[in-house]
């Protein structure tokens, strides 16, 4: 194991001092901006409307703009920083190219953070955040004072960034716009690969894989690929590029020839357990996760690999799994709801908020939930994200939300993108209905507060409620929990 006294003194940029974000509420962006700030430079930047990360970003004297305006773009920055879903006709992107500011996109300036420190990347289609997490809390008790970005906010410490004094870099990398090419890591998680993103890659997932490949490359010879062989595509990226990749591999999953196997998994309620074979070491262990899930369980695994490979202790990876206590979002139980007073059934209601808007990822939620609730019909209210995803997994959609009992669909969250005929809320309603397993509820309405009530009266005891999504639907569920909070078991 690498010395544990190792502290980084960062370089600073040389005549950078004020830098600028231009979408920074995202937690990506956000998480950058909290990293730089704590390491001295001036931040500021715009967004188009308050949310958590904005409010956390303040308590760090961070002045932001809730507009995108070109007066905001002032002389004294020296650098811009632009989300992904920010357009070229943005006013301020227009403005600091007139001042001929430098502009680097999320990637960029995530790439040159991490320039001075022991990369560490998770990429993948699902489980990247929590994975992320997972490896954070583990290396934090290990007191290696990691420095981390994730994708999703912490339950256990409100936090989706972190400026740690040791030597590792722990992010997400996202493949979902190639962006993860400007990333040099030294060990990286591949959890899986799947049809996403694909307007970036041709609409070809074998062109999707081949950037994995090339980004796979970048790993230096004495770095690791971490990598679950469950996947098909993990698995045929491996089997065919063996010979191409010098790095030290190992393969995780339930997988027979995975080097370290996952078996005897148990559901326990909310919690998991399951045994780990690492097989070079000849070593069997017990694991017992705070959430549940197979998904996760490959979640821990591949924090379990990582943690082995560098020579962590493995009771601190054990107590660390344990007691992790999740990311907001992801299956999060929210709390216990009793039906609208005009309904008989008084038993009560669960309500769950989860980011899944894939349909692997919903089948995920679905299955688990049905697994620790098997005696509780499911309701879900699920609002698409983006128009190209309905597009492109139209059939995967059909087939997965027929599983729940009852289904509410939301308008299209469409993060920016233009409609799609045939690719719409009432079009994907339609479709669910012909197929003639459950009845779907198509929902227009466009006030959080009417969407809110409208489902409530809906809603009998004995249930699951989830809301699915990873659009603003949450704003939908926290204003369910808070306006019907005098209905609340304790």
């Amino acid at each position: 194991m690498l010395n544990k006294k190792f502290f980084k003194k960062i370089p600073k940029m040389k005549n950078i001092h004020h830098i600028y974000f231009i979408g920074i509420g995202g937690s990506g962006m956000g998480g950058i901006a909290t990293i730089l700030v704590k390491q001295g430079y001036k931040i500021s930047g715009s967004d188009l409307f308050s949310n958590f990360i904005t409010k956390k970003l303040n308590l760090l004297n961070i002045k932001i703009y809730f507009k995108h305006d070109a007066k905001n773009i002032t002389s004294d920055i020296d650098l811009i920083i632009i989300s992904t879903a920010i357009k070229h006709n943005n006013p301020e992107l227009i403005a600091a190219k007139k001042l001929n500011i430098t502009i680097l996109n999320r990637a960029q300036i995530l790439a040159e953070l991490m320039r001075f420190f022991y990369g560490i990347t998770i990429t993948g289609t699902h489980g990247k955040t929590t994975t992320t997490a997972l490896i954070y809390k583990i290396f934090k008790l290990a007191k290696l004072s990691p420095t981390f970005i994730n994708g999703g906010i912490l339950k256990f410490s409100e936090e989706y960034a972190h400026l740690g004094s040791g030597q590792y870099f722990i992010t997400e990398a996202d493949e979902s716009n190639k962006s993860f090419l400007y990333l040099n890591p030294i060990i990286n998680i591949i959890t899986n690969i799947e049809k996403e993103h694909l307007n970036f890659y041709n609409n070809n997932i074998e062109i999707l894989k081949k950037n994995f490949l090339k980004f796979l490359k970048k790993i230096p010879f004495y770095g690791c690929i971490i990598i679950c062989i469950d996947n098909f595509h993990n698995y045929d990226l491996i089997k065919k590029n063996k010979n191409i990749l010098k790095q030290n591999i190992i393969t995780y999953g339930f997988n027979k020839n995975a080097d370290i196997q996952l078996y005897n998994y148990q559901q326990n309620n909310y919690r998991c357990r399951f045994s780990l074979l690492e097989k070079k070491k000849n070593l069997s262990i017990k694991i017992n996760l705070n959430i549940p899930g197979y998904h996760n369980a490959l979640n821990a695994t591949a924090a379990f690999a990582i943690s082995s490979y560098i020579g962590l202790d493995y009771s601190i990876i054990i107590k660390s799994l344990k007691n992790f206590e999740g990311i907001k979002r992801r299956f999060d139980i929210l709390g216990i709801l009793l039906p609208h007073k005009n309904i008989k059934c008084k038993k009560n209601i669960i309500v769950i908020d989860d980011y899944g808007h894939h349909p692997t990822e919903i089948n995920m939620t679905i299955k688990t939930a049905r697994q620790i609730w098997p005696n509780r019909k499911l309701i879900m209210i699920f609002q698409p994200h983006r128009y190209s995803r309905i597009s492109n997994l139209l059939t995967e959609f059909i087939k997965i939300l027929s599983k729940v009992d009852t289904l509410f669909i939301l308008e299209v969250y469409a993060a920016g993108e233009i409609p799609i005929k045939n690719a719409n809320s009432e079009y994907l309603t339609k479709q669910i209905k012909k197929l003639g397993i459950i009845n779907p509820i198509l929902i227009k309405l466009k006030n959080y507060y009417d969407i809110m009530n409208n489902i409530y009266v809906q809603l009998k005891g004995n249930t699951v409620l989830i809301f699915q999504g990873a659009g603003d639907i949450n704003n939908i569920s926290s204003l369910l929990m808070k306006n019907k909070s005098q209905n609340l078991k304790n």
